[in-house]
């Protein structure tokens, strides 16, 4: 049986009805993280060009999602964004491939961040692992987004964990750690309560780590307990530090509130 003649997954199907529509705040992804095998590599976080949970299937697309949003230009991340079928199975009849399919019926394809500039052309980008590469299945699936992304107009990226500098990913992993390990003192901090911490740091150029280890003894708070509001904060994208500073040389006056977060309702319970 050809592939146009086989049946699109019935889960598939239903979902496509109400996910991989709309923008910002209202779009809604095709895949979410409870959707999936848990292995403690997914991660949902608020966006801070969209107000709302993104939801990201590994460490490596947590990366790429802090690097893109981070970017000056970004104003809109649409995560697990599914390609027409229609339009996938023409591109695997012009390029000779199996369109994916699970006990023949088929898999809507989806790119795993669509990245929204302002003035300049979107950005379609696939992210895996180096080592994923090796696999001619996820070659062709990979080329299989690529034309489609061309062809609408967009600029199409691969990135991998080769594409990261050696000091973002040394703070990218101490991020990642913060989110996975998060003590359930930190879940309960509010956003008044991270902005209020952020302004005790207001004044003084010293190394965060001292100033942090300063207000716990000044506030008489339990040691790391300011490092600790900020990593966390930091790793639920609430506020800005510089991804290419080690996180060691930080200073008090590299950290900042998010523009416009202010003014949302919530904290780092609405993130995991």
């Amino acid at each position: 049986m050809l592939d146009a003649d086989k049946p699109l997954d019935p889960k598939d199907e239903k979902k496509l009805k109400t996910r991989g529509v709309g923008s910002g705040k209202s779009y809604e992804p095709f895949i979410k993280v409870h959707e999936i095998s848990s292995t403690g590599e997914s991660y949902r976080i608020r966006g801070r060009n969209t107000s709302r949970a993104h939801h990201l299937l590994s460490r490596l697309e947590f990366s790429a999602f802090l690097v893109f949003d981070r970017f000056h230009l970004t104003y809109d991340i649409k995560e697990q964004y599914p390609l027409p079928i229609a339009d996938s199975l023409s591109i695997c009849s012009r390029l000779g491939i199996k369109h994916p399919q699970i006990r023949n019926k088929l898999k809507v394809v989806t790119t795993d961040l669509v990245v929204e500039l302002n003035n300049k052309p979107s950005i379609a980008v696939a992210v895996k692992y180096a080592s994923d590469l090796d696999n001619l299945r996820t070659v062709e699936k990979l080329q299989i987004e690529k034309l489609y992304w061309e062809e609408h107009g967009y600029e199409w990226k691969l990135f991998t964990d080769q594409e990261i500098p050696a000091i973002v990913k040394e703070n990218l992993e101490w991020l990642h750690a913060a989110s996975l390990n998060s003590h359930d003192l930190y879940e309960e901090l509010s956003f008044e309560d991270i902005s209020t911490v952020v302004s005790r740091l207001s004044g003084s150029d010293k190394k965060l780590a001292t100033v942090c280890a300063a207000m716990d003894d000044q506030y008489e708070c339990s040691a790391g307990f300011h490092i600790g509001v900020i990593r966390n904060a930091a790793a639920a994208n609430l506020i800005d530090v510089p991804l290419d500073i080690v996180f060691r040389n930080w200073r008090a006056t590299d950290v900042s509130m998010i523009v416009g977060l202010d003014s949302i309702k919530g904290g780092l319970s609405d993130v995991s």
